[in-house]
């Protein structure tokens, strides 16, 4: 853990590229939030995060960073060692019960920010959550795949 004189506070974790690595994260960020009021929304965020990149990529690790501002903005990140596509929206599943697909959907909908950096090292997905100022929900899924540049 590194904490800042602004007050920031960091810890990091590497977790396996494997099926266990979503649990182990919701674990480790529980205990690091507490009782922050976006607890909840960064717990699933990561586990999300987590998720996919052990679905889309062959990872055998993974690097998962939160950093908790003095005014309890929360800045996550997830590195990855690459996929041959990049993260994006997909086309909303017409079953309300599917359950894959719809974990940038989440990314996107409870983050205030989100972005993703990719080279050929890998792949950071990061995103921020503001308990100040928590985003508008889109209007409807059909608007936020229309916003998707998915190649």
């Amino acid at each position: 853990m590194r904490i800042y004189s602004s007050g920031r506070r960091e810890e990091s974790a590497v977790f396996p590229g494997a099926e266990t690595s979503a649990a182990e994260g919701r674990r480790w960020l529980r205990k690091i939030l507490g009782d922050h009021p976006r607890r909840d929304d960064a717990v699933l965020l990561l586990s999300e995060l987590l998720t996919n990149a052990v679905l889309h990529t062959t990872s055998t690790e993974l690097h998962a960073t939160v950093l908790i501002d003095w005014d309890a903005v929360i800045h996550l990140k997830v590195a990855d060692q690459g996929a041959p596509t990049s993260p994006c929206l997909c086309r909303p599943q017409p079953d309300p019960l599917t359950e894959s697909g719809r974990g940038i959907h989440l990314v996107r909908n409870l983050s205030h920010r989100w972005g993703f950096l990719k080279d050929t090292t890998g792949c950071v997905v990061w995103l921020t959550l503001d308990p100040h100022n928590p985003p508008d929900p889109p209007t409807s899924h059909r608007a936020v795949y229309q916003e998707a540049r998915c190649d």
